[in-house]
């Protein structure tokens, strides 16, 4: 499962995400590609699907059960003020919840125990940014690896950061891209 989060079709997150799908096309594999912009994925949860634990909406839907299905998750997306851009924490916010992702058993009025419920999946994030300092995406990449991704149980996170993105050139663009066919292919 592919989650991209860029506005610009032109931009260098859709040809990531494209060149992960001419990969995952090359090797056999299915892939479900979900542009959240393109998409209109609505990011806000109202405390009405919050509190019934379910959406009507027919996307959030389609995304759960891509979430059921996908033995792993693609998460391509800028790094805009140190953050993804705030479609995709509303994605996050949607689908790694309660219900979904993790869930708390126990016996009622005493303290219950969390239980994840997507072990076994991996993950693998591409972001970009114009940073250049590798330093400066430790926090984020500690972020995603231990609060979210830990916490519903996947374990295997990969990170690819492009760093430098504003200033890179045309020939580095392309080995960017050229560099993600082994990346995905170990990842696979």
């Amino acid at each position: 499962m592919l989650v991209l989060s860029h506005p610009d079709p032109a931009s260098l997150n859709h040809a990531i995400a494209s060149r992960i799908s001419t990969v995952f096309g090359e090797e056999g594999r299915p892939l479900w590609i979900h542009d959240l912009y393109a998409e209109h994925f609505e990011p806000v949860m109202e405390n009405e699907e919050l509190l019934r634990r379910f959406s009507f909406d027919d996307l959030y839907t389609h995304h759960v059960q891509h979430l059921r299905e996908a033995t792993g998750i693609i998460l391509v997306y800028p790094d805009w003020w140190g953050m993804p851009p705030a479609i995709l924490k509303g994605w996050i916010d949607r689908m790694l919840r309660p219900g979904l992702a993790f869930d708390f058993v126990g016996q009622e009025f005493l303290r219950k125990e969390k239980v994840p419920l997507l072990s076994g999946k991996k993950v693998l994030v591409i972001s970009t940014t114009n940073e250049t300092n590798p330093l400066s995406q430790e926090a984020m990449c500690h972020l995603w690896r231990e609060r979210v991704f830990g916490y519903v149980g996947i374990e295997d996170v990969t990170f690819r950061i492009l760093y430098g993105v504003r200033e890179a050139t045309r020939r580095q663009r392309r080995r960017w891209l050229t560099d993600l066919d082994e990346l995905l292919r170990r990842w696979m």
